[in-house]
């Protein structure tokens, strides 16, 4: 397990006037998983190798190659809520990506599944969990800040 010390500089809105806020944690990449399959699908899922731990953050990034399809939904066995963190992006009309989240999950043995809109074209789920990363800081980000695109939906 790989960790790296994170340090965030905030500001929030107080009084008419900009507070800074410093927040601190030890984040650590757990395990991961992925799937890509050679055919054509509108389900993928994913299984990670061993049981979750409670309060993770679960990370599901997830490319095709089309624009034509989108993804429907993100949903897995331990009934976590996932958002939209980024995307869709999409290259010309060859690939799309999207990056999903969900924080403070349910422990234990878990599974994800993607459902696309059709058949995407050789899709390519990877699934990551960490530990250590404050759900607030996930909730400004999803959220955007000003003067921040954090949601770009086409790349030239």
């Amino acid at each position: 397990m790989g960790k790296v010390a994170l340090r965030v500089s905030l500001f929030s809105l107080a009084l008419g006037g900009l507070c800074p806020k410093s927040v601190s944690a030890a984040v650590a990449y757990l395990q991961g998983a992925y799937a890509t399959p050679q055919t054509p699908q509108t389900t993928v899922q994913v299984t990670f190798a061993a049981a979750q731990k409670t309060g993770s953050l679960n990370v599901v990034i997830v490319g095709w190659n089309d624009t034509t399809n989108t993804v429907s939904s993100v949903k897995d066995s331990q009934g976590n809520t996932y958002q939209l963190a980024v995307g869709p992006i999409k290259q010309s009309t060859v690939l799309s990506q999207s990056i999903y989240y969900a924080k403070n999950i349910a422990g234990g043995s878990n599974a994800v599944t993607v459902t696309f809109s059709g058949a995407a074209t050789y899709p390519d789920i990877r699934i990551l969990e960490y530990s250590g990363i404050d759900p607030t800081i996930l909730s400004m980000w999803s959220q955007g800040l000003p003067g921040v695109a954090l949601r770009p939906t086409a790349v030239a």
